[in-house]
C-alpha cells in the first residue's frame, strides 16, 4: 500500500505541501523589475539620442593638430620649464 501512495503522490500534479513556491509575490517582484528596465532602457535611449558628435575633420588638420604634441614628446625632460630652487 506504500508503493501505491507513493505513486499516487508523484501522479499528482499539485505541488506537495512541504514544496515553496515563489508565489505572486515572487511575480509581482520580477513583473516590477521588468517595467523599471523597461522605462530605464527609455530613457537610456532618449539621452543617448540627444548626444550631439561633431562630424570627422579631415585627416590633413588631424595630422597638423597631432604635429606640436610629437614634437613636444620627443623633448628631454630635462628640457622642460619648471620651478627652479632659490640660490643662495
Amino acid at each position: 500500500m506504500s508503493t501505491m501512495n507513493a505513486l499516487a503522490t508523484l501522479a499528482s500534479d499539485a505541488p506537495a505541501a512541504d514544496t515553496i513556491t515563489p508565489g505572486v509575490l515572487g511575480f509581482i517582484a520580477i513583473a516590477g523589475i521588468g517595467l523599471a528596465l523597461y522605462f530605464l532602457m527609455k530613457s537610456m535611449r532618449k539621452r543617448l539620442a540627444a548626444i550631439q558628435v561633431e562630424p570627422d575633420a579631415p585627416a590633413e588638420s588631424r595630422a597638423d593638430a597631432r604635429s606640436p604634441g610629437r614634437a613636444a614628446s620627443t623633448e628631454s625632460p630635462d628640457s622642460e620649464p619648471g620651478p627652479t630652487a632659490p640660490s643662495a
